[in-house]
């Protein structure tokens, strides 16, 4: 797996500070640079050829989308993929990006669980471009932001696929789903999924369990205050 070098553009040096700090955390990861407006940001570029650049678009007298246009019109060959990271929200602002290709949009201020499947994604994504020739849809999709089944539709559907356990209704899993994807950044434990479905709590574990089974959440184990585990499940 090769190391995949990045450039953060934020003129908050805290934000930078910390965006560097979490990302550095991933062994595959390594920010290479940090810049605080388009020039500094486009010398680091031309300098260091980074894979991944996370950029704000209201720098200091300066607008982002400025470093976008910049690797559009000049970088031929190897051109950095862009991730926006911004506290803009306006539907122009948001249209200009998805136009111009960026591979992800986060909002400030950061879920770092959302930047953490941003950073999976293009994991994902640059492996597979240096290790295959020919891609399937799924493939395909992946390069496109979509999940796992956004493309081939929810819970009653994978039923078709594969016949669904004992206990197991392919409507509840669908209403699952659902309550997952409106914001994918939020993970559930079996008592918080019950409370949004309306369902025990033991038949909402049941349904986490299994997405679990068929890699569709993955979990970690929560400490409450009097020391009892729980599961959080988190939509992959």
């Amino acid at each position: 797996m090769r190391m995949k070098n990045v450039l953060i553009v934020e003129d908050d040096a805290r934000i930078a500070a910390i965006l560097a700090k979490t990302i550095n955390k991933r062994e595959e990861y390594e920010v290479i640079g940090v810049a605080s407006n388009v020039t500094e940001a486009i010398d680091v570029i031309d300098c260091f050829a980074p894979d991944l650049v996370f950029l704000d678009i209201s720098l200091d007298s300066s607008c982002g989308l400025d470093v976008i246009k910049y690797i559009r019109q000049e970088i031929k060959d190897n051109a950095p993929t862009v991730v926006m990271l911004t506290a803009a929200k306006d539907v122009e602002v948001i249209q200009k990006s998805v136009a111009s290709g960026v591979f992800d949009y986060i909002l400030k201020p950061i879920s770092f669980s959302r930047l953490s499947q941003t950073l999976q994604r293009f994991s994902d994504y640059s492996d597979k471009l240096e290790t295959r020739r020919a891609f399937e849809q799924e493939d395909v999709d992946l390069f496109f932001g979509l999940q796992h089944g956004e493309a081939q539709g929810t819970g009653a559907e994978i039923s078709e696929k594969s016949p669904l356990p004992k206990g197991v209704d392919g409507l509840t899993l669908e209403k699952i789903i659902k309550v997952f994807r409106r914001d994918l950044a939020i993970s559930y434990t079996a008592e918080g999924m019950a409370d949004c479905i309306g369902l025990s709590r033991t038949t909402a574990r049941r349904y986490l369990e299994y997405l679990l089974s068929v890699d569709r959440v993955k979990a970690d184990i929560e400490y409450g205050t009097v020391g009892r585990p729980e599961r959080r499940y988190i939509f992959i």
